[in-house]
């Protein structure tokens, strides 16, 4: 999911919209409960507040924050919504067709941002169901719109920048529910839909060395789907002190997935190009999560293309693979016991365009079959601070004490394969973390790696055929390799059998060579 749809998502309606249901709510019930939320994240919530009968009108609505690390502070007014009791014991939500947003943000060295944004929704439809300690809110939007009105930017140290643009963001047919849920933890669970998302974007800037900039891009997201679950302490999150609040119960738990993705993106300096790029991705997904557990992030994009362009290339890049996949987990919180890690990345069947390959083979010396890189690795580390302790890691750092240290890592699987030739290997090594004289200042390792090599005297060919590679390099690189490696069954083919011993012994293949 893009930073803007998430920012549109759960920001801008968030203002407007909530969930769980069953039992009966009043309207300041869902007010409170909207402001105990908020406040929850740090924000301060300002409003006037008018009862008439059974409809509850919020009106003079101001956000404000403190921004953390002293990086400022930012305020959001506008004008609210209604909450109407109906006799059943819900609530419904009434929102404007135009809510117009005025947003101040006070930077550093007294920067001030300013901008308006005018959003705008059409049949809206809200109701808020349960009780003051567990609500539900359902939702669906047919259209809403949302487009940024003039933006300022002041300041001494903005004297030299002169910035200006506008920005679109419209989306479509969403619905979806939150779950509100109050006790010691504040929890938001959250699903939605979406249909569709569309961008567009302009901006332009003046700096007194660069001259002038603008700035065009555009995005399009088709069939949006995310849910999200948010655990948060009713006192509210402390930035200070966010290893006991993780200890504590805190987490946060997110996913989202696409049918579609494009984007594109166009950036001049006095009207001359320097940059043009756009990007296409089939179905995508995408799940981060953050508890004492550690961190997590798993990302997935299928037929990726890449276009991109700059006038200091003679030719347009071109690239496109099937399958992309990063996926990382590893510990955030310190502990006495090892902790595991995981790492892979995996670009597959990984294209580039003939274009792009006849300019520097333009007699198709070498296979232009697809590539594929593909590094998985897994092990275990013991933490010595807790890593989103900011003041102990800075102690840390600035006295030179150690954060952490590598235990043992795993080599699950590596290809990398490109022009005719492929690596592939699996391994397995432990450390010793007391012994750092054997290998010169790091942890002793111990284990076997085993690989395999193909088609590489074959590229080594092509490449001297292409004069990009001298038969003396060539022979010098040969030469090296026969003292790792050995060949293998295949034609071709080399393999590598690595085995490092305790004692610091280094073996390949069974010879000894340190």
């Amino acid at each position: 999911m893009t930073p803007i749809s998430r920012l549109f998502t759960s920001t801008a309606l968030a203002t407007l919209i909530a969930v769980p249901a069953t039992a009966e709510i009043s309207a300041n019930d869902v007010w409170n409960g909207f402001t105990t939320f908020y406040n929850a994240f740090g924000l301060k919530v300002d409003a006037t507040k008018t009862q008439s009968g059974n409809r509850l009108t919020i009106s003079n609505l101001k956000l404000s924050a403190t921004l953390p690390f002293e990086l400022g502070s930012f305020i959001l007014t506008t004008t609210g919504l209604d909450l109407v009791e109906n006799t059943d014991g819900t609530v419904d939500i009434i929102a404007p067709e135009s809510l117009p947003l005025a947003i101040a943000v006070t930077l550093p060295d007294d920067v001030f941002v300013t901008t308006t944004v005018d959003y705008r929704i059409t049949d809206y439809q809200a109701q808020a169901a349960g009780d003051p300690d567990n609500f539900t809110v359902t939702y669906q939007l047919g259209r809403a719109d949302m487009e940024l009105g003039g933006l300022s930017i002041t300041g001494p140290k903005a004297k030299d920048l002169d910035f200006d643009g506008n920005f679109t963001l419209a989306a479509r047919d969403m619905s979806g529910k939150t779950i509100f849920t109050t006790g010691d933890l504040l929890v938001v669970t959250q699903d939605s839909r979406m249909g569709a998302l569309v961008a567009n974007g302009s901006f332009t800037g003046k700096n007194a060395r660069k001259g002038d900039m603008e700035t065009t891009m555009s995005m399009t997201v088709s069939n949006m789907q995310r849910s999200s679950v948010i655990t948060v302490p009713a006192t509210g999150i402390d930035l200070m002190n966010l290893p006991t609040q993780l200890r504590d119960g805190m987490s946060f738990q997110y996913a989202s997935t696409v049918r579609q993705q494009v984007t594109s993106q166009r950036v001049t300096v006095n009207g001359n190009l320097v940059s043009d790029q756009s990007t296409t991705v089939g179905n995508a997904s995408s799940a981060v999560g953050l508890s004492k557990d550690g961190a997590r992030l798993e990302t997935q994009a299928d037929d990726y293309d890449i276009d991109y362009t700059m006038p200091e290339l003679p030719f347009p890049i071109r690239i496109s693979a099937s399958r992309i996949i990063g996926n990382f987990a590893g510990p955030l919180l310190k502990s006495d016991e090892e902790q595991k890690f995981t790492y892979m990345f995996d670009l597959n069947n990984l294209t580039i365009a003939d274009d792009l390959w006849n300019q520097f083979d333009p007699d198709a010396v070498l296979p232009h079959e697809p590539g594929r890189f593909l590094l998985d690795l897994s092990g275990s580390i013991r933490l010595f601070e807790d890593l989103l302790d900011f003041n102990a890691m800075r102690d840390a750092i600035e006295n030179g004490n150690k954060v952490a240290e590598l235990t043992s890592l795993t080599l699950n699987g590596m290809d990398i394969k490109a022009a005719g030739a492929q690596l592939t290997g699996t391994g397995a090594f432990t450390f010793d973390n007391s012994d750092m004289t054997t290998f010169q200042g790091l942890p002793a390792p111990s284990g076997t790696a085993s690989f395999q090599m193909s088609g590489l005297n074959a590229l080594m060919d092509n490449l001297i055929k292409m004069g990009l590679l001298e038969n003396d390099a060539a022979f010098g690189m040969r030469m090296g390799l026969g003292l790792f490696t050995m060949a293998g069954d295949g034609d071709d083919t080399l393999i590598s059998d690595i085995e490092v011993k305790p004692d610091g012994q280094i073996l390949a293949n069974g010879k000894r060579i340190k």
